[in-house]
């Protein structure tokens, strides 16, 4: 039996794009949900947007990404 052991998991979604912003569900919580060989560069879109959301300045594009969109 292994010590430790790793996996990376690649994910995906049916158009192709992470999750980013609030999930109606947990309250108060927001979500940076990117994947695969894009997840570098959704990082820096979600917290663009995540931080503007937060500071009151309203984002349109977060609706591409929002968890409703499916």
């Amino acid at each position: 039996m292994p010590e430790f052991s790793w996996a990376g998991t690649f994910g995906s979604t049916k158009d192709g794009l992470p999750f980013i912003g609030p999930y109606k569900k947990l309250q108060n919580s927001y979500f940076a949900l990117g994947f695969g060989g894009n997840g570098i560069t959704f990082s820096l879109v979600a917290a663009e947007m995540i931080s503007a959301e937060l500071t009151g300045k309203k984002n349109v594009d977060i609706k591409l990404f929002s968890f409703d969109r499916l």
